[in-house]
């Protein structure tokens, strides 16, 4: 999750759930990832 904004914290959903950057994905599990957002 690191490589996506070196730093900064990134949030990842899998299958629809929020997990940490601990979490076990198995083959055909839906992953999502939540980069940080700036505002203006």
């Amino acid at each position: 999750m690191a490589a996506f904004a070196p730093g900064r914290r990134v949030r990842a959903a899998c299958n629809q759930r929020f997990i940490g950057p601990d979490a076990a994905i198995e083959a055909g599990d839906e992953i999502a990832f939540f980069p940080p957002v700036t505002g203006g």
